[in-house]
């Protein structure tokens, strides 16, 4: 959860910065480009966690769905098998 707060705060901190930078000296200045490019990266390692916590949610959810479906299929399979 630190982790989370952190990255956010650097995001938004990054973010601020480069509006700063680019109010001040513009959009092809060589200090905007760096604050640009450093934001990128705050945005890529949000977006990473994110997708990271997606997946784990899916597997968890898939894994119960799984665990859930297994007893289903084994009852449909010894039913059809005795009909035979």
């Amino acid at each position: 959860m630190e982790l989370e707060i952190s990255l956010y705060q650097g995001l938004e901190q990054a973010r601020q910065e480069l509006n700063e930078l680019e109010q001040r000296y513009g959009l092809s200045h060589p200090s905007v480009l760096r604050q640009s490019m450093l934001l990128d990266e705050y945005i890529n390692q949000y977006n990473r966690k994110y997708y990271m916590q997606i997946t784990n949610r899916t597997r968890k959810s898939d894994r119960s769905l799984n665990e859930e479906l297994v007893p289903v299929h084994s009852r449909l399979y010894r039913n059809s098998n005795t009909a035979s």
